[in-house]
């Protein structure tokens, strides 16, 4: 009788269960679909207890209680799988009235139609743009050289390990360096021309003179040839008659 049944709670509670750890129902083994009043039940375990609890129905076990409560027997012993759902914390306290059922009920189609209506306000793309950009990602794909064949100068990344920011960084330095090297080896004007810079003074340490470049032939500024300074010429020049 449903008087001398008393309620346990040998069952893991919400917070005590581990999601990663298979789901299934307490009750009869089916595959659970969630903590359903308390307990962690099937959908099929969670509809009877609420009938029953509802009904306040009373059943009586033909073999004594001593019925094992599995997927394919449940439906026969009804005694024996009510006690059960008592038996791992299912309680009668968090079922809901009809008026909250269907208050739950109008809550979440209130949630889907408000999705349903940001997702309808969201841009999106006509056919003919969705076109270009398809035939955009397949020239891409059928043209795209993962191997990096075409380059001359490419340093492919290293993969068999972590790159610290230092290395790559010294790396992408030597490489710039040999780049640059070879360039200016190549230059026409730079292989004949050598510019002294410690010659070059910008200006006379008392501010008298200004240096000016000689006239050249050459566009290039680094190449301009600049007159030395000495000290004898500039007294000479601030000593002559005004």
């Amino acid at each position: 009788m449903m008087e001398a049944m008393t309620v346990t709670t040998s069952g893991a509670g919400p917070d005590e269960f581990d999601r990663n750890a298979p789901r299934i129902c307490g009750v009869c083994g089916d595959k659970a679909t969630g903590f359903h009043f308390n307990a962690m039940t099937c959908e099929g375990c969670k509809g009877f207890f609420r009938r029953s609890m509802k009904r306040k129905a009373s059943f009586t076990c033909p073999f004594n209680g001593t019925c094992n409560i599995t997927k394919d027997n449940r439906r026969h012993c009804q005694a024996c799988r009510l006690k059960r759902c008592v038996d791992i914390g299912m309680m009668k306290e968090f079922i809901l009235t009809d008026e909250e059922v269907q208050r739950k009920k109008d809550m979440i189609q209130k949630r889907k139609e408000e999705e349903a209506a940001r997702e309808a306000l969201r841009p999106r793309l006509n056919e003919e743009q969705a076109q270009v950009i398809a035939s955009l990602v397949e020239a891409h794909r059928k043209t795209y050289d993962d191997s990096y064949s075409d380059f001359s100068r490419f340093r492919p990344p290293v993969r068999d390990g972590p790159v610290t920011r230092s290395a790559s960084r010294a790396a992408s330095l030597n490489s710039l360096s040999d780049a640059s090297s070879d360039s200016f080896n190549h230059s026409p004007e730079s292989v004949d021309t050598k510019v002294n810079f410690t010659n070059l003074l910008m200006m006379y340490q008392d501010g008298a003179g200004v240096l000016t470049p000689a006239r050249t032939t050459t566009s290039c500024p680094c190449c301009l040839t600049w007159p030395t300074w000495s000290p004898t010429a500039s007294r000479r020049s601030s000593a002559s008659p005004r």
